[in-house]
């Protein structure tokens, strides 16, 4: 019976260890950011050779409908949200240094698996 009870306490551990996305997770490169978002909605994202420390920013496309970034500083955040507005029916998700624009659902989405706080509309 310990046997029996100890595998099934080491499955539980590795099924949440390989879960991939961890709630409100600062990343270290955007393409990290695109594999979360990637798993969270069950879509492809786009990987770049572009590093955040170039610009401040990075970015790449996910799916059809989503764009991650990932930032050095609140600063650089808040400057790109304001010279680009939500589309309508767009919404934005915003991690400890990253920030999604998608569709509400796809935000939702998003949201309840990353973490994050949903904002827009």
């Amino acid at each position: 019976m310990k046997k029996h009870l100890a595998a099934i306490t080491l499955l539980a551990l590795l099924t949440t260890a390989c879960s991939g996305v961890e709630k409100d997770a600062s990343y270290d490169d955007v393409n990290s950011l695109a594999r979360a978002y990637g798993e969270a909605v069950d879509v492809d994202c786009a990987e770049t050779d572009n590093d955040v420390a170039d610009h401040g920013w990075v970015f790449t496309n996910c799916g059809s409908n989503g764009i991650v970034m990932l930032f050095e500083s609140d600063s650089k955040r808040d400057e790109i949200m304001q010279k680009n507005p939500l589309n309508d029916g767009g919404r934005w998700v915003q991690g400890p240094n990253w920030l999604i624009e998608t569709t509400q659902y796809e935000a939702e989405q998003a949201q309840e698996k990353m973490g994050g706080k949903l904002l827009g509309g």
